[in-house]
Protein backbone atom coordinates (compact mmCIF):
# COMPACT_ATOMS: atom_id res chain seq x y z
CA UNK A 1 0.00 0.00 0.00
CA UNK A 2 1.25 3.52 -0.76
CA UNK A 3 2.45 5.81 1.98
CA UNK A 4 0.91 9.16 2.92
CA UNK A 5 2.32 12.40 4.25
CA UNK A 6 0.67 14.50 6.91
CA UNK A 7 1.01 18.30 6.82
CA UNK A 8 4.50 18.06 8.30
CA UNK A 9 5.61 15.87 5.39
CA UNK A 10 5.72 12.62 7.37
CA UNK A 11 4.42 9.60 5.47
CA UNK A 12 1.37 7.75 6.71
CA UNK A 13 0.40 4.24 5.57
CA UNK A 14 -2.18 4.05 2.79
CA UNK A 15 -1.78 7.52 1.26
CA UNK A 16 -0.27 8.16 -2.16
CA UNK A 17 2.65 10.55 -2.48
CA UNK A 18 1.68 13.86 -4.10
CA UNK A 19 3.01 14.55 -7.59
CA UNK A 20 4.99 17.50 -6.28
CA UNK A 21 7.07 15.36 -3.89
CA UNK A 22 9.95 15.05 -6.37
CA UNK A 23 10.09 18.82 -6.80
CA UNK A 24 10.18 19.27 -3.03
CA UNK A 25 13.01 16.76 -2.65
CA UNK A 26 15.10 18.43 -5.37
CA UNK A 27 14.42 21.89 -3.92
CA UNK A 28 15.32 20.71 -0.40
CA UNK A 29 18.56 19.24 -1.71
CA UNK A 30 19.41 22.61 -3.25
CA UNK A 31 18.06 24.97 -0.54
CA UNK A 32 17.65 22.95 2.66
CA UNK A 33 14.37 22.45 4.50
CA UNK A 34 11.39 24.21 2.95
CA UNK A 35 8.51 25.61 4.97
CA UNK A 36 5.39 23.49 5.24
CA UNK A 37 2.60 24.23 2.77
CA UNK A 38 1.48 27.70 3.88
CA UNK A 39 -2.25 27.13 3.51
CA UNK A 40 -4.79 24.61 2.30
CA UNK A 41 -6.63 27.47 0.58
CA UNK A 42 -5.76 28.35 -3.01
CA UNK A 43 -6.53 31.61 -4.77
CA UNK A 44 -7.79 31.77 -8.35
CA UNK A 45 -4.41 33.12 -9.48
CA UNK A 46 -2.64 30.18 -7.79
CA UNK A 47 -4.91 27.76 -9.64
CA UNK A 48 -4.07 29.55 -12.89
CA UNK A 49 -0.36 29.42 -12.08
CA UNK A 50 -0.65 25.69 -11.33
CA UNK A 51 -2.48 25.07 -14.62
CA UNK A 52 0.32 26.90 -16.47
CA UNK A 53 3.24 25.14 -14.72
CA UNK A 54 2.74 22.95 -11.63
CA UNK A 55 6.44 22.87 -10.81
CA UNK A 56 6.84 26.67 -10.86
CA UNK A 57 3.66 27.01 -8.74
CA UNK A 58 5.01 24.52 -6.19
CA UNK A 59 8.40 26.19 -5.90
CA UNK A 60 6.79 29.61 -5.52
CA UNK A 61 4.36 28.29 -2.91
CA UNK A 62 7.27 26.87 -0.89
CA UNK A 63 9.03 30.23 -1.18
CA UNK A 64 12.15 28.75 -2.74
CA UNK A 65 14.71 31.57 -2.99
CA UNK A 66 15.18 33.05 -6.47
CA UNK A 67 18.77 33.35 -7.66
CA UNK A 68 20.05 34.69 -10.98
CA UNK A 69 20.40 31.09 -12.20
CA UNK A 70 16.91 30.03 -11.14
CA UNK A 71 15.42 33.21 -12.63
CA UNK A 72 17.20 32.46 -15.91
CA UNK A 73 15.83 28.90 -15.86
CA UNK A 74 12.34 30.19 -15.05
CA UNK A 75 12.45 32.59 -18.00
CA UNK A 76 13.68 29.80 -20.29
CA UNK A 77 10.81 27.60 -19.05
CA UNK A 78 8.31 30.41 -19.68
CA UNK A 79 9.64 30.81 -23.23
CA UNK A 80 9.28 27.06 -23.77
CA UNK A 81 5.70 27.11 -22.43
CA UNK A 82 4.84 29.98 -24.81
CA UNK A 83 6.36 28.12 -27.77
CA UNK A 84 4.41 24.98 -26.91
CA UNK A 85 1.27 27.13 -26.65
CA UNK A 86 1.91 28.65 -30.09
CA UNK A 87 2.41 25.20 -31.60
CA UNK A 88 -0.79 23.98 -29.95
CA UNK A 89 -2.69 26.97 -31.33
CA UNK A 90 -1.38 26.19 -34.84
CA UNK A 91 -2.46 22.55 -34.56
CA UNK A 92 -5.94 23.60 -33.37
CA UNK A 93 -6.24 26.15 -36.19
CA UNK A 94 -5.18 23.53 -38.75
CA UNK A 95 -7.78 21.13 -37.36
CA UNK A 96 -10.50 23.77 -37.61
CA UNK A 97 -9.46 24.60 -41.18
CA UNK A 98 -9.51 20.90 -42.08
CA UNK A 99 -13.06 20.63 -40.71
CA UNK A 100 -14.24 23.66 -42.68
CA UNK A 101 -12.65 22.32 -45.86
CA UNK A 102 -14.22 18.89 -45.35
CA UNK A 103 -17.66 20.47 -44.98
CA UNK A 104 -17.09 22.63 -48.08
CA UNK A 105 -16.02 19.60 -50.12
CA UNK A 106 -19.07 17.66 -48.92
CA UNK A 107 -21.36 20.54 -49.96
CA UNK A 108 -19.72 20.79 -53.42
CA UNK A 109 -20.09 17.03 -53.91
CA UNK A 110 -23.74 17.22 -52.84
CA UNK A 111 -24.42 20.06 -55.29
CA UNK A 112 -22.62 18.15 -58.04
CA UNK A 113 -24.71 15.06 -57.31
CA UNK A 114 -27.90 17.13 -57.49
CA UNK A 115 -26.86 18.67 -60.83
CA UNK A 116 -25.94 15.25 -62.28
CA UNK A 117 -29.16 13.66 -60.99
CA UNK A 118 -31.32 16.45 -62.49
CA UNK A 119 -29.41 16.19 -65.77
CA UNK A 120 -30.16 12.45 -66.01
CA UNK A 121 -33.83 12.80 -65.14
Amino acid sequence: MAEQHDRSGERQAGERSPRSRGWRLRAEQAYGDLPAEPSWTLSASEIGAYAFCPQAWFLQRCRVPVTAETESRRQAGSRMHREIGRQTDLVLAAGALASVLAIAIALVLLLLAIVVFRGLA
